[in-house]
Protein backbone atom coordinates (compact mmCIF):
# COMPACT_ATOMS: atom_id res chain seq x y z
CA UNK A 1 0.00 0.00 0.00
CA UNK A 2 1.39 3.40 -0.99
CA UNK A 3 1.29 5.72 2.01
CA UNK A 4 1.66 8.69 -0.35
CA UNK A 5 -1.77 7.86 -1.74
CA UNK A 6 -3.38 7.45 1.67
CA UNK A 7 -6.79 9.11 1.66
CA UNK A 8 -8.02 11.27 4.51
CA UNK A 9 -11.16 10.10 6.33
CA UNK A 10 -13.28 11.69 9.03
CA UNK A 11 -14.06 9.26 11.83
CA UNK A 12 -16.18 10.09 14.87
CA UNK A 13 -15.54 7.97 17.97
CA UNK A 14 -17.71 8.10 21.07
CA UNK A 15 -17.23 5.99 24.17
CA UNK A 16 -15.95 5.31 27.66
CA UNK A 17 -12.29 6.15 28.24
CA UNK A 18 -9.86 5.08 30.95
CA UNK A 19 -6.22 5.05 31.98
CA UNK A 20 -4.47 1.68 32.07
CA UNK A 21 -1.75 1.44 34.72
CA UNK A 22 0.72 -1.46 34.81
CA UNK A 23 2.68 -2.03 38.00
CA UNK A 24 5.56 -4.46 37.35
CA UNK A 25 7.40 -6.10 40.19
CA UNK A 26 9.14 -9.16 41.59
CA UNK A 27 7.58 -11.88 43.72
CA UNK A 28 10.01 -13.81 45.92
CA UNK A 29 7.78 -14.82 48.84
CA UNK A 30 4.24 -15.25 50.08
CA UNK A 31 2.66 -12.94 52.57
CA UNK A 32 2.72 -14.27 56.16
CA UNK A 33 -0.81 -12.88 56.56
CA UNK A 34 -2.42 -14.80 53.66
CA UNK A 35 -1.38 -17.23 50.89
CA UNK A 36 -0.78 -14.45 48.36
CA UNK A 37 2.44 -13.27 46.68
CA UNK A 38 4.19 -10.13 47.87
CA UNK A 39 4.99 -7.84 44.92
CA UNK A 40 7.99 -5.50 45.13
CA UNK A 41 7.50 -2.74 42.58
CA UNK A 42 10.13 -2.28 39.86
CA UNK A 43 8.39 0.09 37.46
CA UNK A 44 5.05 1.57 36.52
CA UNK A 45 3.73 2.19 32.99
CA UNK A 46 0.70 4.16 31.78
CA UNK A 47 -1.43 3.57 28.69
CA UNK A 48 -4.67 4.99 27.34
CA UNK A 49 -7.46 2.44 27.51
CA UNK A 50 -10.97 1.49 26.35
CA UNK A 51 -12.38 3.95 23.78
CA UNK A 52 -9.22 6.06 24.03
CA UNK A 53 -7.22 3.07 22.84
CA UNK A 54 -9.58 2.71 19.86
CA UNK A 55 -9.13 6.39 19.04
CA UNK A 56 -5.32 6.19 19.31
CA UNK A 57 -5.22 3.20 16.97
CA UNK A 58 -7.45 4.87 14.38
CA UNK A 59 -5.28 8.02 14.60
CA UNK A 60 -2.15 5.97 13.94
CA UNK A 61 -3.70 4.27 10.92
CA UNK A 62 -5.64 7.02 9.14
CA UNK A 63 -4.97 10.17 11.14
CA UNK A 64 -8.17 12.19 11.39
CA UNK A 65 -10.32 11.41 14.45
CA UNK A 66 -12.88 13.31 16.52
CA UNK A 67 -13.15 11.70 19.94
CA UNK A 68 -15.93 12.33 22.48
CA UNK A 69 -15.57 10.63 25.86
CA UNK A 70 -16.20 10.90 29.60
CA UNK A 71 -14.23 13.51 31.55
CA UNK A 72 -14.31 11.56 34.82
CA UNK A 73 -11.25 9.48 35.68
CA UNK A 74 -11.43 5.70 35.35
CA UNK A 75 -8.31 3.64 36.12
CA UNK A 76 -7.52 -0.03 35.61
CA UNK A 77 -4.44 -0.90 37.64
CA UNK A 78 -2.78 -4.22 36.78
CA UNK A 79 -0.15 -5.81 39.01
CA UNK A 80 2.23 -7.95 36.96
CA UNK A 81 5.09 -10.28 37.91
CA UNK A 82 8.07 -8.98 35.93
CA UNK A 83 9.68 -12.41 35.47
CA UNK A 84 6.71 -14.54 34.44
CA UNK A 85 4.72 -11.64 32.92
CA UNK A 86 1.69 -13.05 34.73
CA UNK A 87 -0.98 -10.62 35.87
CA UNK A 88 -1.52 -11.10 39.59
CA UNK A 89 -4.46 -8.79 40.10
CA UNK A 90 -6.42 -5.95 38.51
CA UNK A 91 -7.74 -3.11 40.65
CA UNK A 92 -10.36 -0.83 39.05
CA UNK A 93 -11.08 2.70 40.25
CA UNK A 94 -14.34 4.16 38.93
CA UNK A 95 -16.46 7.15 39.93
CA UNK A 96 -19.96 6.53 41.23
CA UNK A 97 -21.40 8.71 38.46
CA UNK A 98 -20.34 9.49 34.90
CA UNK A 99 -21.99 12.37 33.09
CA UNK A 100 -23.64 11.02 29.92
CA UNK A 101 -22.77 12.19 26.42
CA UNK A 102 -24.66 15.26 25.23
CA UNK A 103 -25.77 13.77 21.92
CA UNK A 104 -27.06 17.13 20.69
CA UNK A 105 -23.53 18.57 20.65
CA UNK A 106 -22.49 16.35 17.72
CA UNK A 107 -22.27 17.96 14.28
CA UNK A 108 -24.39 15.53 12.29
CA UNK A 109 -23.84 17.52 9.07
CA UNK A 110 -20.08 16.98 9.12
CA UNK A 111 -20.09 14.26 6.43
CA UNK A 112 -18.56 11.64 8.69
CA UNK A 113 -17.09 8.61 6.92
CA UNK A 114 -17.72 6.35 9.92
CA UNK A 115 -18.91 6.36 13.51
CA UNK A 116 -17.34 4.03 16.08
CA UNK A 117 -19.27 3.45 19.30
CA UNK A 118 -16.89 2.02 21.91
CA UNK A 119 -19.32 1.29 24.72
CA UNK A 120 -17.84 -0.14 27.91
CA UNK A 121 -21.19 0.42 29.67
CA UNK A 122 -19.79 2.77 32.32
CA UNK A 123 -22.59 5.35 32.00
CA UNK A 124 -21.35 7.71 29.28
CA UNK A 125 -23.54 6.05 26.64
CA UNK A 126 -27.15 5.29 27.55
CA UNK A 127 -30.17 4.30 25.46
CA UNK A 128 -31.43 7.89 25.29
CA UNK A 129 -28.28 9.47 23.88
CA UNK A 130 -27.49 6.43 21.70
CA UNK A 131 -30.99 6.62 20.19
CA UNK A 132 -30.44 10.28 19.34
CA UNK A 133 -27.05 9.58 17.77
CA UNK A 134 -28.23 6.62 15.71
CA UNK A 135 -31.31 8.49 14.48
CA UNK A 136 -29.28 11.45 13.25
CA UNK A 137 -25.96 10.05 12.00
CA UNK A 138 -25.62 9.42 8.28
CA UNK A 139 -22.64 7.09 7.85
CA UNK A 140 -21.66 3.47 8.55
CA UNK A 141 -21.83 2.73 12.30
CA UNK A 142 -19.50 0.23 13.97
CA UNK A 143 -20.24 -0.82 17.54
CA UNK A 144 -18.26 -2.56 20.27
CA UNK A 145 -20.54 -2.78 23.32
CA UNK A 146 -20.49 -4.42 26.74
CA UNK A 147 -24.26 -4.01 27.13
CA UNK A 148 -26.27 -7.23 27.31
CA UNK A 149 -29.32 -5.69 25.66
CA UNK A 150 -27.99 -4.76 22.21
CA UNK A 151 -31.34 -4.24 20.49
CA UNK A 152 -30.74 -0.51 20.03
CA UNK A 153 -27.95 -1.11 17.51
CA UNK A 154 -30.18 -1.77 14.50
CA UNK A 155 -28.50 -1.54 11.07
CA UNK A 156 -25.03 -1.31 12.61
CA UNK A 157 -21.95 -3.51 12.30
CA UNK A 158 -21.69 -4.97 15.80
CA UNK A 159 -18.41 -6.41 17.14
CA UNK A 160 -18.58 -8.42 20.39
CA UNK A 161 -16.50 -11.21 21.87
CA UNK A 162 -17.59 -14.81 22.34
CA UNK A 163 -18.61 -14.39 26.00
CA UNK A 164 -20.61 -11.22 25.26
CA UNK A 165 -22.38 -12.96 22.36
CA UNK A 166 -23.33 -15.90 24.58
CA UNK A 167 -24.64 -13.59 27.33
CA UNK A 168 -26.51 -11.14 25.07
CA UNK A 169 -30.21 -11.09 25.96
CA UNK A 170 -31.52 -9.08 23.02
CA UNK A 171 -29.67 -8.85 19.72
CA UNK A 172 -30.69 -6.37 16.99
CA UNK A 173 -33.00 -7.81 14.35
CA UNK A 174 -31.21 -6.07 11.50
CA UNK A 175 -27.45 -5.88 11.85
CA UNK A 176 -24.20 -7.54 10.88
CA UNK A 177 -22.42 -9.21 13.79
CA UNK A 178 -18.73 -10.01 14.16
CA UNK A 179 -17.90 -12.31 17.07
CA UNK A 180 -14.23 -12.40 18.05
CA UNK A 181 -13.09 -15.85 19.18
CA UNK A 182 -9.63 -15.19 20.61
CA UNK A 183 -7.00 -17.55 19.19
CA UNK A 184 -9.68 -19.15 17.01
CA UNK A 185 -10.17 -15.93 15.02
CA UNK A 186 -13.67 -14.56 14.46
CA UNK A 187 -16.98 -15.24 12.79
CA UNK A 188 -19.26 -13.00 10.73
CA UNK A 189 -23.03 -13.39 11.06
CA UNK A 190 -25.45 -11.93 8.55
CA UNK A 191 -28.96 -13.11 7.63
CA UNK A 192 -28.44 -16.19 9.84
CA UNK A 193 -25.39 -17.22 7.78
CA UNK A 194 -22.01 -17.59 9.49
CA UNK A 195 -18.53 -17.27 8.01
CA UNK A 196 -15.47 -18.18 10.09
CA UNK A 197 -12.08 -16.45 9.82
CA UNK A 198 -8.98 -18.03 11.31
CA UNK A 199 -6.35 -16.07 13.26
CA UNK A 200 -2.59 -16.17 12.99
CA UNK A 201 -0.83 -18.48 15.43
CA UNK A 202 1.17 -16.29 17.80
CA UNK A 203 2.67 -16.40 21.29
CA UNK A 204 0.16 -14.50 23.43
CA UNK A 205 1.76 -11.97 25.77
CA UNK A 206 -1.09 -9.65 26.79
CA UNK A 207 -4.70 -9.69 25.51
CA UNK A 208 -5.50 -6.25 26.98
CA UNK A 209 -6.95 -3.98 24.31
CA UNK A 210 -6.98 -6.60 21.54
CA UNK A 211 -10.65 -5.88 20.88
CA UNK A 212 -9.86 -2.17 20.53
CA UNK A 213 -7.18 -2.90 17.92
CA UNK A 214 -9.60 -5.22 16.13
CA UNK A 215 -12.39 -2.68 15.71
CA UNK A 216 -9.98 0.18 14.88
CA UNK A 217 -8.27 -1.76 12.09
CA UNK A 218 -11.61 -3.20 10.93
CA UNK A 219 -13.08 0.26 10.42
CA UNK A 220 -9.96 1.67 8.77
CA UNK A 221 -9.77 -1.20 6.29
CA UNK A 222 -13.49 -1.00 5.59
CA UNK A 223 -13.16 2.69 4.75
CA UNK A 224 -10.35 1.87 2.34
CA UNK A 225 -11.98 -1.14 0.66
CA UNK A 226 -15.73 -1.13 1.47
CA UNK A 227 -15.27 -4.90 1.77
CA UNK A 228 -16.24 -6.53 5.07
CA UNK A 229 -14.47 -9.81 4.25
CA UNK A 230 -11.13 -8.08 3.64
CA UNK A 231 -11.66 -5.88 6.70
CA UNK A 232 -12.27 -8.80 9.08
CA UNK A 233 -9.18 -10.64 7.82
CA UNK A 234 -7.07 -7.53 8.33
CA UNK A 235 -8.55 -6.93 11.80
CA UNK A 236 -7.74 -10.54 12.77
CA UNK A 237 -4.12 -9.99 11.74
CA UNK A 238 -3.82 -6.70 13.63
CA UNK A 239 -5.40 -8.12 16.80
CA UNK A 240 -3.03 -11.10 16.61
CA UNK A 241 -0.09 -8.70 16.55
CA UNK A 242 -1.41 -6.71 19.51
CA UNK A 243 -1.57 -9.72 21.84
CA UNK A 244 2.18 -10.30 21.36
CA UNK A 245 2.86 -6.86 22.91
CA UNK A 246 2.75 -5.58 26.47
CA UNK A 247 -0.07 -3.27 27.52
CA UNK A 248 -2.83 -1.78 25.39
CA UNK A 249 -0.95 -1.70 22.09
CA UNK A 250 -1.16 1.04 19.49
CA UNK A 251 -0.57 -0.41 16.05
CA UNK A 252 1.49 1.73 13.66
CA UNK A 253 0.54 2.63 10.11
CA UNK A 254 3.47 0.59 8.82
CA UNK A 255 2.45 -2.49 10.82
CA UNK A 256 -1.12 -2.07 9.62
CA UNK A 257 -0.03 -1.90 5.98
CA UNK A 258 2.06 -5.04 6.37
CA UNK A 259 -0.93 -6.89 7.85
CA UNK A 260 -3.54 -5.67 5.35
CA UNK A 261 -5.34 -8.21 3.19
Amino acid sequence: MDTQQQKSYKVLIIGDSCKDVYVYGECHRLSPEAPVPVLRKIKKEYFTGMANNVADNVKNIIGNVTFLHNKESIKKIRFVDQKSKQQLMRYDIEPSYIKPLDAKCIDYDNNWDALIISDYDKGYLNRENLSHVLANINCPVFVDSKKRDLSIFENCILKINEKEYAEAVNLPKNCEIIVTLGSKGSKFIKDKKQVYYSARSVDVFDVSGAGDVFIASLVCRYLETKNIDTSIKTANNCASLSVTKSGTYKITRREYEELCI
